[in-house]
């Protein structure tokens, strides 16, 4: 392996999300966007290798960074799709390793542990951030790909998560992975669990309490997908005991499963409950999604799988209270009864207890608000990149990963 040259000096290869744009102009998803242009501020150069986009709207961030350098690949959609067309894939995955003294990973892209493999053999550098747990979305949840598709997504997530584990060895890259189950799941002695962040220190808002206005406002952010759980969230509504109305704000888009959503909203309508939900499509983040979260009462994130949600520390950060499930990496991030409430996932009689506990207590709201809001406050994109450059440049020592030792203290 090549010695590391000062951080400044050093040159990264960048990939794990899509682009949209030309040249000058280029977004990507703002959770990662972010993250791209603060590690610029610490490197010599990123070179970026991204998809083009498919969903436009989910790219809602511009890359700033002079020295980003954005290539962009061809558009695939989804992992089937990128699938047809398995030597472009290696070509690119061989390029993007040739660009930097250090390979940075994010997610589990199709046969992106073939980065693993070429940066062994061109002595490069690898940290792979592992944000989500693939193989438990496909089994988790019905995408509308129907039982043969089903199997066979379930079969290529077990394959590639088998794959990345042997390749991640082979290139002895340092793992940064999205919450404790995923570090049993990739265990090593270069695996660290980390907690996804997308906030900075000016977006911290302090407050005593929610829960001031004529109704509540129970607000759920994210993906509209079926592993996200929703209808349960929904089922969930009429069974809320509250002495005020209880209304429910949806904010996210559907991308491809439009025809869910509509039997979302055709449950709302079966429940007699369309009149208390509202539908606020994409909210970018920034001002527009922290005025969402600064008008709630309450954040609900009912979702069947899950890395580490960056949302629950946004809403943590807004001093808002927070109810999630027991899945994926989301007790690291929230710890029941002290920053958040967690209940099992699927169960919307649970899930409807908890959220009226945090309506109707005053206490309890205003303990979890106080707790949340001091957890988040160390979780900043700052401290989270800081981590990533120490370990870009030693690999073989992740626990200096600063990111986290914040997160848990």
């Amino acid at each position: 392996m090549a010695d590391a040259p000062p951080a400044g000096a050093m040159r990264v290869a960048v990939t794990g999300a899509t682009v949209v744009g030309q040249e000058g102009r280029w977004r990507t998803l703002h959770s990662f966007g972010q993250i791209i242009d603060e590690l610029a501020r610490h490197v010599a150069r990123i070179a970026y290798h991204a998809p083009l986009a498919v969903d436009d709207d989910a790219c809602d961030y511009e890359l700033t960074a002079a020295n980003v350098i954005v290539r962009p690949w061809f558009a695939w959609g989804t992992s089937p799709g990128a699938m047809k067309h398995p030597l472009r894939l290696a070509i690119g995955y061989w390029r993007l390793v040739g660009e930097g003294d250090a390979i940075f990973v994010r997610g589990s892209g199709p046969l992106n542990w073939l980065v693993h493999l070429f940066a062994r053999f061109r002595r490069r550098r690898v940290v792979h951030w592992i944000v989500g747990n693939p193989l438990a979305i496909m089994a988790g949840a019905d995408r509308g790909y129907g039982r043969l598709g089903r199997w066979l997504g379930i079969t290529f997530a077990r394959t590639e998560r088998l794959m990345l584990r042997f390749s991640a060895r082979i290139s002895r890259a340092a793992l940064l992975v999205n919450g404790e189950e995923l570090a049993r799941i990739f265990r090593s002695p270069r695996t660290v669990s980390v907690v996804s962040t997308s906030i900075r220190a000016e977006d911290l808002r302090e407050r005593e309490d929610t829960c001031g206005g004529d109704e509540y406002r129970v607000l759920y952010m994210g993906f509209l997908r079926p592993e996200k759980g929703i209808e349960h969230l929904i089922q969930a509504l009429p069974l809320v005991r509250s002495p005020r109305p209880v209304r429910l704000i949806l904010a996210g888009s559907a991308g491809s499963f439009g025809p869910y959503v509509d039997g979302l909203k055709s449950l709302c309508e079966r429940l007699g409950v369309a009149d208390r939900v509202e539908w606020a499509g994409h909210v970018p983040f920034g001002p527009a999604r922290f005025r969402y979260m600064d008008d709630a009462d309450v954040l609900a994130l009912p979702t069947l799988s899950e890395g580490t949600p960056r949302v629950l520390v946004e809403a943590r950060a807004r001093c808002l209270p927070v109810v999630s499930t027991w899945v994926g990496g989301i007790p690291s991030s929230v710890r029941h009864e002290v920053d958040g409430l967690l209940v099992p996932p699927s169960d919307p009689a649970a899930l409807a207890s908890a959220i009226g506990r945090v309506l109707t207590d005053g206490e309890l709201r205003r303990r979890l608000i106080r707790a949340g809001y001091e957890r988040t406050r160390s979780m900043t994109i700052d401290a989270f990149v800081a981590g990533i450059v120490s370990v870009l440049r030693d690999p073989s020592r992740p626990a200096s990963f600063q990111g986290e030792q914040a997160a848990a203290s």
